[in-house]
C-alpha cells in the first residue's frame, strides 16, 4: 500500500510516546507505505481536540480518552476507537521535598508499599491539619493518573472532598509547578517524576505499576468514522506500531531509543534512559516500569476498559443510563489488533479474559497455539473489578 497523503499523528512529551517516535525513526511507517508527520501537543486537551476535529488522524492517547470522547465526558461527544495499546504502566506519584521530608519523619520510605505510604500520608494530614488540603495535580480528569491517584488516596482514608484538591497540569509543566510551590504532589507519566528527582525538586514515592500491575496506559486512538473509512491505512499504522513495540522490548534498543526520545521531547537523556530502565531515583528497581510488547501488552483488553469505566463511575463521571459493557465493546477493538497481529505473527488471545486483579506473580495465558507469558495483574488493595461482561 502506498499512501500519498501525509498522516498527522499526535503525541505528548512522555517516554511512553516511544512507539510512535521509534516507528518514525526506524522507517517502520515508511515500510508500510505511510507518510507520517509527528505533531507534539502541549497538553492532553489539545491532543484530544485536534484528534476529534480532524487535525490529527491518530494519536498517542490516554487509555480512557477514546471512551470518554465516545460518551462525551470532559469532551465533545465524538466516537473514538482503539485497536492497539502502546504501553503499560509508566506513571509515578511524586511529592515535594517538603512533603517527602515529612513522610520520612513518620518512618515512611520509598521502599514501602503503596498502602504503607498512604497510611503515612494519612498520619501527616491528620496530625497537622494546617497542611490540608493537600494540592495534587494530574494530567487530565479522564486519565489513569487521576483514577490511580484517587484510588490510592481513598485507600489512605483521605477525604477527597475535604483533605485534597486535585487539579490539572500538562505533563511538561509538572516539575515547575512543584518547584514553584503551586502543588504538593503530582501523578504523571515518566520522565517527569525522574526529572523532578534529578533536579532535587521532588521525590517519586509510588509507581502506577505498584498500584495496578500491567494495566493499559496509552493507546493509539483514531476517530471511529476514520477507522471505518480507511481500514487499510489503519491496519498499516497498527502493523508499524506493533513492530515498534516489539523492538522496544529489547533493553539495548531502549537505550538506543533514549537519545531519540530525549531530543524529541526536550528532556535530558539521563532522565529518559533511567525511566526506560525502570531506575526511578530513590525507588525500587521496576523491571516492568514501561512495557511495550511482552505480556500481550498491545492488546486492547475490554476487561481493562471495564476497569477504567468503573473508575469513571466512582469519580462521578459516567453518565446515567449508559451500560459500560456496550461502550467498552465499541471502543476497545480487539478485532482490529487481531488482524494486524496475524499479519505480524504476534501473540493473540483466545478471549477477553486478561486476568486483571487475579495474579500476584507471572503466569501463562492460554493462546491459540501456545501459552503466552504474562506479568502480574494484581491491584494494590486487592480490589476486584466490579464491572464484568
Amino acid at each position: 500500500m502506498k499512501v500519498d497523503t501525509e498522516l498527522s499523528l499526535g503525541y505528548v512529551a512522555l517516554v511512553d510516546s516511544a512507539p510512535l517516535l521509534v516507528a518514525h525513526e526506524l522507517g517502520l511507517f515508511a515500510r508500510e507505505g505511510l507518510q507520517v508527520r509527528l505533531q507534539r501537543e502541549p497538553s492532553w486537551a489539545s491532543l484530544r481536540d485536534h484528534l476529534l476535529f480532524g487535525d490529527l488522524v491518530a494519536a498517542h492517547s490516554l487509555a480512557p480518552l477514546p471512551m470518554a470522547a465516545t460518551i462525551g465526558v470532559a469532551s465533545p461527544k465524538i466516537p473514538v476507537v482503539t485497536g492497539m495499546v502502546l504501553s503499560l504502566n509508566g506513571n509515578t506519584i511524586t511529592v515535594s521535598k517538603r512533603l517527602y521530608e515529612e513522610l520520612l519523619l513518620v518512618g515512611a520510605t520509598t521502599q514501602d508499599t503503596p498502602m504503607a505510604l498512604g497510611e503515612a500520608l494519612h498520619s501527616i494530614a491528620h496530625s497537622n491539619p494546617a497542611v490540608l488540603p493537600l494540592r495534587f495535580a494530574v494530567v487530565s480528569p479522564v486519565s489513569n493518573h487521576h483514577y490511580q491517584l484517587r484510588h490510592w488516596l481513598r485507600a489512605a482514608r483521605l477525604d477527597l472532598a475535604r483533605d485534597v484538591v486535585i487539579g490539572v497540569v500538562p505533563p511538561q509543566y509538572m516539575v515547575d509547578a512543584l518547584r514553584n510551590d503551586e502543588i504538593d504532589a503530582f501523578c504523571v507519566g515518566e520522565p517527569w517524576g525522574t526529572q523532578a528527582a534529578m533536579e532535587g525538586v521532588g521525590q517519586p514515592i509510588v509507581s502506577s505499576y505498584s498500584l495496578w500491575n500491567n494495566v493499559m496506559e496509552k493507546v493509539l486512538a483514531v476517530r471511529e468514522d476514520w477507522a471505518v473509512r480507511e481500514p487499510e491505512m489503519h491496519q498499516a499504522l497498527l502493523r508499524a506500531l506493533l513492530a515498534a513495540g516489539r523492538w522496544l522490548d529489547s533493553e539495548p534498543n531502549r537505550q538506543r531509543a533514549a537519545a531519540w526520545i530525549a531530543k524529541t521531547i526536550e528532556v535530558p537523556k539521563p532522565a529518559v534512559a533511567a525511566a526506560l530502565r525502570g531506575a526511578i531515583p530513590g525507588m525500587p528497581q521496576l523491571p516492568d516500569g514501561h512495557v511495550f510488547f511482552r505480556y500481550l501488552a498491545q492488546y486492547p483488553w475490554q476487561e481493562h476498559g471495564l476497569w477504567l469505566a468503573e473508575q469513571m463511575q466512582i469519580a462521578g463521571q459516567w453518565p446515567t443510563g449508559i451500560a459500560p459493557q456496550s461502550i467498552v465493546q465499541r471502543v476497545y477493538r480487539g478485532d482490529l489488533y487481531r488482524q494486524a497481529a496475524a499479519a505480524m505473527a504476534a501473540p493473540i488471545p483466545i478471549n477477553e479474559q486478561s486476568g486483571l486483579g487475579l495474579h500476584p506473580e507471572p503466569w501463562k495465558l492460554t493462546g491459540p497455539t501456545r501459552d503466552i507469558p504474562m506479568g502480574p495483574t494484581e491491584i494494590f488493595d486487592r480490589k476486584q473489578p466490579r464491572n464484568t461482561f
